[in-house]
């Protein structure tokens, strides 16, 4: 079924789609989806990526697909 995205939450995914199955740097999502000045607001990509996690695991709390790698970022397993 469809699911409704913001255009942030579209640029993130989209950010990860382009990398499938590598892992990319808090810095990079953050200063390619809001600007080199957010570089160390990690709290955004955290609330971020919850927010898709609920739109779009089966499971949210395991994600399959939006996966954390601790202290360097996040990748898109397909």
């Amino acid at each position: 079924e469809p699911v409704r995205l913001t255009p942030t939450e579209w640029h993130l995914l989209e950010m990860l789609a382009r990398h499938v199955g590598q892992v990319v740097d808090h810095e990079v999502l953050l200063a390619e989806v809001w600007g080199t000045s957010y570089r160390d607001q990690t709290n955004y990509l955290r609330v971020y990526m919850a927010t898709l996690r609920r739109k779009l695991e089966a499971d949210p709390s395991r994600p399959r697909h939006l996966v954390t790698s601790p202290g360097r970022g996040y990748s898109l397993e397909l």
